[in-house]
């Protein structure tokens, strides 16, 4: 019957397409989930891994999911690495002291599975930045080959408020109520002396580009191989979300040849 006929030749020739030319590979749709302790993380594996990135989500410590990665594990992938996402706990159950040690817990799990600390760049959002910080700059070992620190003002709670008036916006307010505190957890004022390389980006979000700036200057002044990414044209959601699509290309440019850089060491 025409129709049956018009169907096997179209599927004949799709199948014939296909066979000469290849589709390139990609990111698994479906990740691989694992369990690191409570928590869970999600591995997109590339076909000929050299190393990792870890990515650990914002979400103002309260929320956020693994789950929320957007072009990242096809673009990170598409580098030959192996791209993993991880949730873990939040508020009010685990406070961001907890939250950190969860965000360590996470790193040695890959470190031991997926790949060598030193093929492995480190990378988070927003309060996902600041845990990243707290976790991988602080004296914890071992150091992975890299850190990317994807705008946060948290990374210093004090410079932030200086710039509202002495006091912090209010998503950062409500986490970080004790200001006897507001030192100990910023990661500009626990800086280890031994430090991996560390890329910070900033966006126009206010107060976030003085309080990154002082701490890429500290980490400088720990010896680290720092670089601040100039994001102030662009919005605190779009430095994260867009990366992958290369709709910001001087960023991704950025990121990819700071993960180069560090993997090649």
């Amino acid at each position: 019957m025409p129709q049956t006929f018009h169907l096997t030749r179209r599927h004949f020739l799709l199948s014939a397409l296909a066979a000469a030319c290849p589709m390139p590979a990609l990111a698994a749709d479906k990740p691989e989930t694992q369990s690191y302790g409570a928590d869970k993380l999600d591995i997109y594996r590339a076909a000929t891994p050299r190393g990792a990135v870890i990515y650990v989500h914002g979400g103002s410590w309260r929320r956020g999911s693994r789950k929320a990665v957007d072009a990242k594990p096809d673009w990170v992938t598409s580098m030959s690495l192996d791209f993993v996402s991880i949730d873990y706990p939040t508020l009010p159950k685990t406070p961001v002291t907890g939250q950190i040690k969860a965000v360590r817990h996470a790193m040695d799990w890959c470190f031991a599975n997926v790949a060598k600390p030193e093929r492995t760049v480190v990378m988070g959002h927003s309060a996902g930045a600041h845990l990243v910080a707290m976790a991988a700059l602080t004296g914890w070992r071992p150091l992975p080959a890299g850190v990317i620190v994807n705008d946060s003002g948290a990374v210093d709670l004090i410079t932030l408020a200086r710039a509202h008036q002495g006091h912090l916006p209010f998503g950062t307010a409500s986490v970080f109520k004790d200001r006897d505190q507001w030192g100990a957890l910023s990661p500009t004022y626990n800086l280890a002396k031994s430090l991996p390389p560390l890329l910070a980006i900033t966006s126009g979000a206010h107060g976030h580009a003085t309080a990154m700036s002082n701490f890429v200057t500290n980490a400088r002044a720990n010896g680290a191989d720092a670089t601040l990414f100039d994001g102030s044209d662009y919005r605190h959601a779009e430095v994260n979300r867009t990366l992958g699509t290369g709709k910001i290309p001087d960023l991704e440019r950025a990121v990819t040849g700071f993960i180069t850089k560090v993997l090649q060491r």
